[in-house]
């Protein structure tokens, strides 16, 4: 029998001896961030955003008794006024985005490819290749670029530094693209979120 996310949440709880994770509420949960520095790095520069077009976190680390099992890994490309680019469209069909996932010092994900080809567009729809961000509805954003792990998930605890390496190829010739101001990257993790409260749903 498959374990649960709660299952796996708290089995690494148990592990890392998390006494009390068993005792905060869980739902689904998502962290975003943009690489507005272009380094290569998503999430390490989080708490210099503070801006929810760019960011829904003010830094790379949960608190005590926080944990997101991570279940899908997302990426999108931003222009310098906010809007939501089409990858393919920005970098090429050939663009392929690599990147490693790094909680602590560890390289959970490692080498993981992204293919800018396929429909429907990055968090965009396919009549249009930018959304600005006052029109980002629900039925405007159609993620693509994505890594799925039902099933198995990773779980970044408390009080851990995480981020994503990431470099962008062609991936016919295997030359490196160079990414612009006028389309960074940007990365959703979503899964299952662990909150900072007393209910017991765990």
């Amino acid at each position: 029998m498959a374990l649960s996310a709660q299952d796996k949440i708290l089995y690494v709880a148990n592990k890392l001896g998390l006494s009390t994770l068993n005792q905060m509420q869980g739902s689904t949960g998502a962290v975003y961030d943009v690489d507005t520095d272009i380094s290569g790095q998503i999430f390490t520069s989080a708490s210099r955003h503070q801006n929810p077009s760019v960011t829904n976190l003010t830094q790379n680390e949960f608190e005590v008794n926080e944990a997101l099992l991570v279940e899908n890994i997302a990426f999108y490309c931003k222009d310098a006024a906010g809007n939501t680019l089409n990858f393919q469209n920005q970098y090429g069909s050939d663009a392929l985005i690599v990147f490693d996932l790094v909680i602590g010092n560890k390289r959970t994900m490692k080498d993981t490819p992204v293919f800018a080809a396929g429909a429907p567009f990055t968090f965009a729809n396919t009549a249009v290749t930018a959304i600005p961000v006052a029109e980002a509805t629900g039925s405007g954003f159609k993620p693509r670029h994505q890594v799925y792990m039902e099933g198995a998930g990773i779980l970044i605890p408390p009080q851990v530094q995480w981020y994503v390496d990431y470099r962008v190829f062609n991936v016919v010739t295997g030359a490196t693209i160079t990414i612009t101001d006028a389309a960074t990257i940007g990365c959703y993790l979503f899964g299952t979120r662990v909150l900072l409260n007393f209910n017991t749903s765990i």
